[in-house]
């Protein structure tokens, strides 16, 4: 019978000194963003739109994110950064049960973020500055100017092992690998909300290309470590089914934040697709949102129509590259379609088969 009960948290000893003094340094929390204090921004964004620099691009960004959510495209969402750490994990979640995203494709540390809020754990502020040698010795994590505790953290990479040593052995997809992650949640009774939980409800397709660099693969290298027939993780798999996802979404385009492994993933889909024999459509809109310099070269700052060189990105791509900061810009892209009433609902979960990948 399945155990549908988080695991045991990692105990670790303190002297007096070093409790009080993680106490103190792990008290504020960060507060994160909710759909609620997206209200009456609206005016503001319309004026962004007939301003200048970026004020203009996010304006533009959040009028071509509606017009294409009302024309029934298919919307990915490639995410990157440490976000939902920073306070934008709530309005991810929110977005996914509005219906306004209809696949994610991120790297792995989101999810081990997201994890541990599930687990009831918070992220905190930090308010002064602290070496990070006392930090170490303290077991607490920096992230620029928020901090994590690593022992709740390793609770993800146990929770994670735990999942997967419940799963019948074999290979499996991110994808697979993260549904059935939110359907272990859906049966957790103590259970924080999570952006895993609202994906597996929405049945919306949650990629993450690079899954063995976070506590997801730590997690999962544990399981094989103790059983024989410890699952794996199956990246041509993933591949195959990303690729069959683009065959069935029809019209698509993309949302970056930040970049890396997923931005190209989510661009390369179409490729990956056609290479496969699928007939499909290139993305025909794109909206970035970052700070990467695109004169290194470096795949992160590269624009939405470099990618139309290499067939990833429909030539007359509708396409606005936002200059900026996520935790300022995405809650602002995101507040002028937070109203919108979307009438269809992909659930691409649903129709990516991986039975019959196999067999053909």
């Amino acid at each position: 019978m399945t155990d549908f009960s988080f695991p045991e948290k990692p105990d670790y000893s303190f002297t007096k000194k070093q409790m009080l003094e993680r106490k103190k340094v792990l008290k504020h929390k960060v507060e994160h963003i909710k759909f609620k204090d997206l209200k009456n921004t609206n005016e503001l964004i319309e004026a962004y739109s007939k301003s200048s620099f970026q004020a203009r691009k996010i304006g533009e960004g959040a009028k071509l994110y509606k017009k294409e959510l009302n024309r029934g495209t298919t919307i990915i969402w490639s995410l990157a950064g440490s976000i939902f750490s920073a306070g934008l994990r709530e309005l991810v979640i929110d977005s996914v049960r509005k219906n306004l995203v209809d696949c994610l494709v991120c790297t792995g540390a989101l999810f081990e973020q997201d994890m541990l809020e599930a687990l009831g754990y918070n992220h905190y502020v930090q308010t002064e500055e602290i070496e990070d040698k006392t930090l170490q010795n303290l077991l607490i994590d920096r992230i620029y100017d928020h901090l994590l505790d690593e022992i709740e953290l390793q609770h993800v990479d146990e929770t994670y092992k735990k999942i997967a040593k419940q799963m019948h052995s074999g290979n499996y997809s991110s994808r697979e690998f993260m549904e059935y992650c939110g359907k272990w949640l859906s049966n957790v009774k103590d259970a924080n909300d999570s952006v895993i939980l609202a994906a597996y409800e929405m049945n919306v397709p949650i990629f993450i290309p690079a899954i063995n660099d976070c506590s997801i693969g730590i997690g999962l290298a544990m399981n094989q470590s103790e059983e024989k027939n410890g699952i794996s993780i199956d990246s041509i798999k993933d591949l195959r089914e990303i690729a069959k996802m683009k065959d069935l979404c029809g019209d698509s385009g993309i949302v970056i934040v930040g970049g890396g492994v997923p931005k190209n993933y989510s661009q390369d889909s179409v490729v990956m697709a056609e290479m496969l024999g699928y007939k499909v459509k290139k993305h025909r809109f794109g909206i970035q949102i970052s700070t990467a310099d695109p004169r290194d070269g470096g795949l992160s700052g590269s624009t939405l129509k470099e990618a139309i060189s290499w067939g990833k990105n429909d030539e007359d791509m509708d396409e606005v590259m936002i200059w900026g900061e996520a935790s300022v810009y995405f809650p602002l892209l995101i507040s002028y379609i937070s109203d919108l009433k979307r009438s269809n609902k992909k659930e691409l979960n649903k129709h990516i088969n991986t039975n019959s990948l196999e067999e053909n």
